[in-house]
């Protein structure tokens, strides 16, 4: 804002003139946590955004980043899912952090528990689902999966290893067996749970009742003797509403990915729910100033784009067009900022275009030294507005559908004709008859493979017709 003058509003003004009803008394939740710990989930569940691949060395610049701003705890990978990533995080082993721990993902289930005890990690996180449709999928019933989360913590504290707890689909699954299940888990050693909307279909105000009501039930998490935390997916969009609203009943661990990377539509984004937090008076630990560095490390490996208005980091957040809203922040930032850009290492950026007025014209041009009159500067703003309306946009349109398609090339991943010939170069002529019975068929000369389409559209007609969901499985297969 060079050559403007100073902001007429103080900080004492401001207490006056604006209204902040999230401190009103009765309105905020009590009691409160004054600290959280930040547990991040960019290098696991983050990596599991279709089409990403992060090396050894990525996964390495992204954790000691998020170690050098203070993220508590860093899941790493699942060394049990391929000999890359047991390789990965058995070097992240040997790596030295200065505030954060590392931690690696286990079913409890031997194989898992031994692979992150080979690793030489010292924290596991043993996840299982709790939901009855995911235990019938799986084909447990209540009784057996009480038996395997028992197990499976046992041996990973038998050899000295610090376990938390991840109950899958929490959300979903019926409290008293949720209830059994954390118990369980706790007498068989657990030092955190953590209940995970996985599907993210909790709306923010059932977290109360949530939260509370599994503290209440639980000894050790009523008296405050082991820590809970959230992991939430966004899939209509409360991710970070979800997780923050957590915090207010007493969750003290929150997941975050960073930019809110993750499976189908993400998870928590770790910049939103720190500043979320931090502006609403409770400690994360974590160095904000350094948010956007982060954001921007990330973007550079997922190589997926921050979304322009993506909130705390994307292009737009601390931009502005408007005439009369750049009038305003000259007297105030808060005018049109409830963040303070530079507390998220940002910089404030004000566009000269279709609404735009006289202030912002004036003050770019005082910025270079220039004063002109009145009367010069409703010209200028007049053609600027001309020459904006005016021009084109089909050059425009072209660009951005050629970057959209460049765009789709990255997401995709494998494609399925690459996975086919894979399979066509690994089974040989073989397995050459078993083409031709195939539900699916394979052409042999380019490679074609008719996805699981007709499936879904079945699917969707059983529903229409029912109004229930349909029992089979893209591959055919019955769900028992």
């Amino acid at each position: 804002m060079s050559g403007r003058l100073p902001y007429i509003f103080n900080s004492q003004d401001l207490e006056k003139l604006l209204v902040n009803y999230n401190k009103l008394e009765g309105v905020r939740p009590t009691p409160t946590p004054e600290r959280v710990y930040i547990w991040d989930e960019t290098l696991r569940d983050g990596e599991q955004t279709p089409g990403v691949y992060l090396t050894l060395s990525e996964k390495l610049d992204i954790a000691k980043a998020l170690d050098d701003i203070g993220v508590h705890l860093i899941t790493i990978g699942f060394p049990a899912v391929s000999e890359t990533e047991y390789e990965i995080v058995k070097a992240f082993s040997k790596e030295s952090f200065s505030r954060a721990k590392i931690a690696a993902v286990a079913r409890p289930r031997q194989s898992d528990i031994e692979a992150c005890i080979e690793c030489g990690v010292q924290t596991v996180n043993v996840f299982m689902p709790t939901s009855d449709l995911l235990l019938k999928i799986f084909r447990h019933n209540h009784a057996q999966a009480l038996k395997i989360v028992s197990q499976g913590i046992e041996l990973a504290k038998a050899h000295g290893m610090h376990v938390n707890w991840i109950m899958e689909d929490a959300t979903r699954s019926q409290m008293e067996y949720l209830v059994e299940v954390t118990q369980t888990a706790i007498d068989a050693g657990a030092e955190s749970v953590v209940l995970s909307d996985t599907v993210g279909v909790m709306m923010p105000f059932a977290w109360k009742y949530f939260v509370r009501t599994v503290k209440e039930r639980v000894p050790k998490l009523r008296n405050n003797e082991i820590p809970m935390g959230v992991h939430v997916h966004n899939d209509f969009g409360m991710a970070t509403a979800g997780t923050v609203m957590a915090v207010y009943q007493g969750v003290t661990l929150p997941h975050t990915c960073i930019n809110g990377y993750g499976e189908r539509a993400g998870n928590a984004a770790l910049e939103e729910v720190v500043i979320a937090l931090e502006y609403n008076g409770i400690n994360t630990g974590i160095t904000t100033e350094k948010l956007f560095e982060l954001s921007k490390l990330a973007e550079k490996y997922f190589l997926i784009p921050l979304p322009a208005h993506k909130a705390v980091v994307g292009e737009f957040c601390f931009s502005h067009e408007s005439g009369l809203h750049i009038n305003a922040i000259v007297a105030h930032p808060r005018t049109y900022e409830p963040i303070n850009p530079q507390h998220v290492g940002r910089e404030r950026h004000l566009y000269v275009g279709k609404f735009s007025g006289t202030g912002s014209i004036r003050d770019k041009l005082l910025g270079i030294g220039l004063r002109l009159p009145d009367d010069i500067l409703k010209k200028i703003v007049s053609e600027i507005k001309r020459k904006r309306e005016e021009t084109p946009k089909e050059v425009n349109r072209k660009k951005f559908n050629e970057v959209k398609e460049i765009l789709k090339y990255l997401k995709v991943g494998i494609t399925d004709k690459e996975v086919f010939q894979i399979v066509k170069h690994v089974v040989g002529p073989n397995f050459k008859e078993e083409w031709g019975k195939a539900r699916n068929t394979f052409d042999e000369n380019n490679g074609n493979h008719e996805n699981t389409t007709k499936t879904d559209k079945e699917n969707q007609k059983t529903e229409n017709d029912t109004g229930k969901s349909s029992t089979r499985r893209k591959d055919g297969g019955s769900n028992k």
